[in-house]
């Protein structure tokens, strides 16, 4: 009897994800020495046809690099139908593995011992309960199964892989804890390994095997200053007293970030950037005298520290408008995010660097970076929503509109869970894409939060996303407009409303809409004389930068919201003041000048009136720090 196994795309997501480059060339002989195959339906492939090997050189496409091992059986429409009715449509998978089951079950009528490959616990308790003749066990029995098959090197690598996706597997059947029987699906878990042909105790001796792990962990605790053994102390030798000054990096950024505010980001990021060159170069010229071994164990043991490090950089650069800068340091963050192996620092590198390619309008680029983020939220079990709603809107501003729906129905998925998260999650989309100067997506976004909060009876975050949206309006212009046609056809089906909420929506709407008409009209008089700065802003009362446009003379016109007074443009001619999207103007103690906005400038802008400053110095630039640790 022929061994084959049914795989789900849940399995080839974590493969992506953690497989290294060997991988292939070991399933592929292993398959062959033991007359076994893999299995799926053409449902699988649209469900992972963007997945990549994350670690390999070039992040080739998973697929395509499957394509000859993969054998695809197309299953009737009218089969799946009859299966779902079979088990109940309430209770019933979705139809892709609905698919799957079938095809398993025909397998095993044809006399093969057949395995369906899956970490989805429906799946195992709807195919008992349908008799489908075949087993089913979690991906990481998967691999460690086809380990059991292997040489004595395929079986270590295997093994290693193996166990990072159990440990994955497990953080994500944690974290969806009440949204059904958890202990029933980590026993189950457990169960399938240990019905393997390996054992437990194996795996363990092999876990035990990695001195270079421990020397990392033991390295790492000596950073945190934790009591080390001294037989490890030994192995390290001067490696902890190398490394030590590295904890100074999450010191400073502790300190920086306890105020939760800065009114002086340049000087935040240039400390930050003096930091991290004189502790690189501390641990560079002790590092420089030992071999290639110890190096890379001190480099690994860093990582950690260097990547939120950079991670900060990176979000100051993008409060002070540098992109350009800002992109460097979250590529770096994101490669040291790789040595520590953790997927959830990778995740959030790569969405921060996908809203920089969205400003950039790379949106190919984008829409990979978030592609792969939202794989990796898959593994580690954390919210989706954002990665593929920005993933999304990629995909339709590239043209490829399947995608785009594909990505969008799955986040309508995950919108119709809970209603009350997405608020949160689509308001935090929203205010990312206002603080890159993409207010026509960002309306698009906060429009489907708020037909959300409608639906819930979300009162406080109704009047919340009211102020925002008016904001966002107000930054809106032509380009904007015409830019994103047809967007809001596609996010339409993020969020289904029903009638009454909609026609509750629709008000809300308009009403923002006649608010924001009455404050893009010019203001009511212009003054040749300075006057006191709280003739025009209230005292107190912050501005929300917008965007800002210098000439070529280095002059800035600072475009600026109020939610009193709308848009207008802050003129400071002798330039010096660095300001970004989303940060907060105070103007203290000073007198201002009020001119009309050329059409040119109400045409750019939308802005309400010139405002000139008489001394700049009055004004304070604020940005939120606790920003900078996402």
């Amino acid at each position: 009897m022929s061994n084959v196994w049914v795989v789900d795309s849940n399995c080839f997501i974590h493969v992506g994800s953690m497989a290294p480059d060997n991988f292939l060339k070991d399933l592929s002989g292993i398959l062959e020495s033991g007359d076994s195959a893999l299995y799926v339906t053409p449902g699988v492939h649209d469900e992972v046809r963007t997945v990549r090997f994350q670690r390999w050189a070039g992040q080739p496409n998973l697929l395509e690099k499957f394509r000859d091992i993969l054998i695809t059986v197309t299953i009737d429409e009218a089969e799946v139908r009859a299966l779902a009715q079979h088990i109940g449509e309430k209770a019933s998978p979705q139809d892709v593995d609905l698919s799957l089951m079938i095809l398993g079950s025909k397998l095993a009528h044809e006399g093969k011992k057949v395995t369906l490959v899956s970490d989805d616990y429906k799946m195992t308790t709807t195919g008992e309960k349908a008799n489908l003749n075949f087993e089913t066990c979690p991906p990481s029995t998967f691999l460690q199964r086809l380990a059991d098959l292997g040489n004595s090197g395929q079986r270590s690598r295997l093994r290693s892989l193996s166990r990072r996706v159990r440990a994955a597997e497990m953080r994500y059947a944690i974290s969806r804890a009440g949204q059904y029987d958890i202990q029933a699906k980590l026993t189950w878990m457990v169960d399938s390994l240990l019905s393997s042909r390996v054992a437990l105790s194996e795996d363990a001796e092999d876990v035990t095997s990695s001195d270079e792990s421990k020397l990392i962990s033991a390295l790492n605790r000596s950073i945190r200053g934790e009591k080390v053994k001294n037989s490890m102390l030994n192995k390290l030798g001067s490696l902890p007293d190398i490394c030590a000054p590295v904890i100074r990096l999450d010191e400073h950024l502790s300190s920086m970030t306890s105020g939760g505010t800065s009114d002086d980001i340049n000087q935040a990021y240039d400390s930050s950037v003096e930091l991290l060159s004189e502790i690189l170069e501390i641990t560079g010229n002790g590092l420089a005298p030992l071999g290639e071994e110890m190096a890379e164990l001190a480099h690994r043991a860093m990582a950690g520290h260097l990547y939120r490090m950079e991670s900060a950089l990176g979000m100051l650069s993008k409060m002070s408008g540098n992109l350009r800068v800002s992109r460097l340091h979250l590529s770096r963050a994101l490669y040291n995010a790789t040595l520590v192996d953790d997927m959830g620092a990778e995740m959030r590198a790569m969405h921060q660097l996908g809203l920089l390619a969205i400003a950039a309008s790379n949106w190919h680029r984008a829409a990979m970076l978030f592609e792969t983020a939202d794989r990796q939220s898959q593994v580690i079990g954390v919210n989706r929503l954002g990665h593929l709603v920005l993933a999304g809107i990629s995909r339709h501003l590239c043209g490829d509109e399947d995608l785009a729906k594909s990505h969008l129905d799955a986040a309508n998925d995950i919108v119709s869970e809970d209603q009350v998260e997405a608020i949160s999650v689509l308001t935090t989309i929203g205010n990312s894409l206002l603080a890159i100067d993409c207010p026509g997506l960002a309306i698009e976004i906060l429009d489907e939060a708020m037909e959300c909060a409608i639906e819930s009876g979300q009162q406080d975050k109704l009047d919340m996303l009211a102020e925002t949206l008016l904001l966002a309006n107000t930054a809106l212009n032509d380009n904007d407009i015409s830019q994103y046609e047809g967007l809001r056809q596609l996010l339409d089906g993020l969020n289904h409303i029903s009638k009454e909420a909609s026609e509750e929506f629709a008000s809300k709407i308009s009403d923002i809409d006649k608010r924001a008409s009455e404050l893009s009209k010019p203001l009511d008089e212009t003054w040749n004389e300075w006057q006191d700065a709280s003739r025009l802003i209230p005292s107190g009362s912050p501005l929300i930068v917008l965007r800002v446009d210098a000439d070529e003379a280095g002059r800035n016109l600072i475009i600026s919201h109020h939610s009193e007074i709308g848009a207008i443009g802050l003129w400071l001619p002798e330039g010096g003041v660095i300001a970004a999207p989303g940060n907060s103007i105070m103007v203290h103690d000073s007198r201002i000048k009020v001119a009309p906005p050329t059409d040119e400038l109400r045409e750019t802008h939308n802005i309400r009136g010139v405002v000139a400053v008489e001394d700049s110095s009055a004004l304070t630039f604020t940005a939120n720090t606790e920003d900078i640790m996402e």
